[in-house]
């Protein structure tokens, strides 16, 4: 018989008998031990709603960290029990670690419980939720791989598979689709309140030592983006997986994200026509959705992109990594950008303020 055998056997027997000194005394963290065993996950999922242990709290915090779907609508329901050893504080400390783990899973179902909980639950439950949905797009790195995480700023790219990607962007029409980054920025006075920015990423590509050039002004906290030549600019990445070949095209080395805040590219768009390209699929094949392409003259990139970048990263061994498992034919394993529609519709966010 083998550990997990043994294991099976033991969280069974804690069920069936009800043994919470058992469960507690059992010195093993399951819930990190067997995190992608579904049949397991779902017998700790069971006991995390049942009245015979104290160790809601523990499970709660575990669950948050392996984040699997599995547990959401477990997290749910104990978002709403009323375990009377715990009933002495109004605070709802355990609901409220439901709730973070319900944000950090991430997924839309998770989200709906969230929604769930802000309509159903008291006051301060419901609170908890509340807060978790409005921080929900700025939480990201907690809840998808990410791309670029950096200590200057916290700029980074959340990523998809190519299979989600398929099911969020339409297959024809033209659309303005991109990568929106939401992010936090502390106040440094009093009340220290948050100022919530959105930025749009567009990929330029230039020469290997330009990049480093730029990465290395950042991280020296003086960034300087002077030496950025004007190139074509795009907006979504297979498209510049598609146009990107370091061996046959000059001042093609390097592929840069580069950051920019959302009402400034309403701007440019209003101030440059943009190029209507087609959008590509994984091995390149031109679809019926077209995205958009800026080609702008020198003067004109630089008053409209080098006066007003935000961040630069250099993407291009991801996008080599990337490029290997399209040649392989491995699309399990390619990861994109989370691009979607940007819909400069809806109210900016810009400046809004967050206590």
């Amino acid at each position: 018989m083998n550990q997990r055998e043994t294991d099976l056997i033991t969280i069974k027997k804690f069920i069936a008998e009800k043994d919470g000194d058992g469960f507690f005394n059992s010195k093993i963290s399951f819930i990190h031990v067997y995190e992608d065993d579904e049949e397991i996950l779902l017998l700790l999922c069971q006991i995390f709603e049942s009245d015979w242990h104290k160790d809601h709290e523990y499970m709660a915090r575990d669950f948050q960290e392996i984040s699997n779907p599995l547990t959401a609508e477990s997290l749910f329901k104990v978002a709403f029990s009323d375990f009377e050893y715990l009933r002495w504080n109004e605070y709802f400390p355990l609901q409220r670690k439901c709730t973070w783990a319900l944000a950090d899973i991430g997924t839309n179902e998770a989200k709906k419980y969230l929604e769930q909980i802000e309509e159903q639950a008291n006051e301060t439950i419901a609170k908890y939720a509340i807060k978790r949905l409005d921080l929900w797009d700025f939480e990201f790195r907690r809840k998808v791989s990410v791309l670029g995480e950096s200590s200057y700023k916290g700029f980074a790219i959340a990523l998809e598979s190519y299979s989600e990607r398929l099911k969020e962007l339409p297959q024809n029409g033209q659309n303005i689709i991109g990568y929106l980054m939401k992010n936090l920025h502390t106040i440094d006075t009093p009340p220290y309140n948050y100022i919530a920015k959105e930025y749009i990423v567009l990929y330029l590509v230039n020469e290997k030592s330009t990049a480093a050039s730029i990465i290395e002004s950042q991280d020296r906290e003086k960034p300087d983006y002077s030496s950025l030549k004007a190139n074509s600019l795009q907006q979504s990445f297979l498209s510049i997986i598609h146009n990107y070949n370091s061996r046959e095209k000059e001042n093609q080395e390097s592929v840069l994200a580069i950051w920019i805040k959302k009402e400034v590219f309403k701007e440019i768009l209003q101030k440059v026509t943009p190029n209507w390209n087609p959008d590509y699929d994984y091995f390149g094949k031109e679809l019926e959705r077209q995205t958009i392409q800026l080609d702008l003259k020198e003067e004109d990139f630089e008053k409209l992109i080098k006066e007003n970048i935000e961040f630069v990263f250099d993407i291009s061994d991801f996008i080599k990594e990337q490029k290997q498992y399209i040649s392989q034919n491995q699309i399990d394993k390619l990861m994109l950008p989370k691009e979607r529609i940007v819909d400069f519709e809806t109210p900016e966010l810009i400046d809004e303020r967050w206590m």
